[in-house]
């Protein structure tokens, strides 16, 4: 199989590439109904999770807007997503800010074929420059072609039916690897069955703040610079820049922005956000599952802050954490780190298991 600089491209009109384009009929989730079992997906103006910003309930108004699937959506608006395309296989629900282009061509390998190659002009788009229908058909998107310049579909599809049984591959090798490194997984009591108690957030953790660092000041580099996200694990960019806040094998946790009270475990050296703190435990080593443990405990309190009453320092200090604890009453650090692991433990051999078990029809439906 050739590879992609092998392969002749050339640009191709998206009018000569799709049969018909249509708009998504929803105007909001005022009338939907969400939730968070199995449900119809609404597809708004991201790229994150493939679209998808929620799940609604199956009922009359949702299946009267509801769209087949084995379609290319076009983002026409939204914060960095304007320009991005996502590829569906499945009925869906839409904003109207998404135009779906459906072909006889597409399906699953040739859909993710197309939408890497067309992100590729993304930055076209911009607020002042939104994507409309008459800007989508005046678009053009390089495409690998046959001998007689026509899309080459069959190689699109090779070439993903290849690299996703190679990435399959790599996935396995590191899912076992994983689970050897935790070890065996340990019969331990159930949270509902250990007693916990509450304790103060500065009594557990040493705090330390981060530092202002804009974008227009940062040099693009190898260090993940965290900000006050609440994807992506905190990395906002990736920079050469370093000081006093540089740090690693830490917990970040939010007091500002939309992530606030989320929080990330970084093994890896990074630098953070004045946005961010960084939490070290006070009486015991810092590692990866007691931190991981942590996260969730401290996110149970996101509730109580918002823009009016935000996670700030003296909050964070006067914030109590419900923990489980051991026979004298003092955090129970080892219960969490057997707690995490097991808990890793059981999705990794749940991930490996279904891919032993579907590989093939992943590859086949491709």
């Amino acid at each position: 199989m050739k590879t992609l600089d092998e392969k002749k491209w050339m640009p191709v009109p998206v009018t000569n590439l799709f049969d018909e384009l249509v708009a998504g009929k929803g105007k909001g989730l005022n009338h939907l109904p969400q939730t968070d079992k199995v449900g119809l997906c609404y597809i708004g103006a991201t790229n994150r999770n493939n679209g998808v910003l929620c799940f609604v309930k199956s009922n009359e108004i949702s299946e009267n807007m509801m769209q087949q699937g084995n379609c290319i959506g076009f983002i026409k608006n939204g914060d960095g997503s304007a320009g991005y395309a996502i590829y569906k296989h499945e009925p869906f629900v839409s904003t109207s800010d998404v135009i779906y282009g459906y072909a006889k061509w597409v399906n699953k390998s040739t859909g993710m074929f197309f939408v890497a190659t067309q992100d590729k002009i993304e930055n076209k788009y911009s607020h002042g420059y939104k994507r409309n229908e008459q800007h989508l058909r005046g678009d053009k998107v390089m495409l690998p072609v046959t001998i007689d310049s026509k899309p080459d579909y069959a190689y699109m599809s090779e070439y993903v039916r290849e690299h996703y049984s190679a990435m399959l591959s790599k996935y396995r090798a590191y899912v076992a690897k994983r689970i050897t490194k935790l070890g065996d997984y340990v019969e331990i009591p159930t949270l509902e069955e250990k007693e916990c108690k509450s304790f103060g957030i500065a009594d557990l953790f040493n705090i330390f703040p981060g530092k202002r660092l804009v974008a227009s000041d940062s040099t693009p580099g190898n260090h993940p610079f965290i900000g006050a996200l609440d994807n992506n694990n905190g990395v906002a960019r990736f920079v050469s820049d370093k000081n006093n806040s540089l740090d690693k094998n830490v917990l970040g946790v939010n007091y500002n922005g939309n992530g606030m009270v989320i929080g990330f475990y970084h093994p890896y050296a990074c630098i953070f956000s004045d946005d961010v703190k960084r939490f070290h435990l006070k009486n015991h080593e810092d590692n990866a599952y007691v931190l991981l443990f942590m996260k969730v405990a401290i996110l149970q309190q996101k509730s109580k802050f918002g823009y009016l009453y935000k996670f700030n320092a003296g909050r964070i200090a006067n914030t109590k954490i419900m923990l489980p604890v051991t026979d004298d009453g003092g955090p129970d650090y080892e219960y969490m780190e057997l707690y995490s692991k097991n808990m890793m433990i059981k999705k990794y051999e749940q991930y490996l298991n279904f891919i032993n078990e579907h590989s093939l029809n992943f590859v086949g439906c491709l």
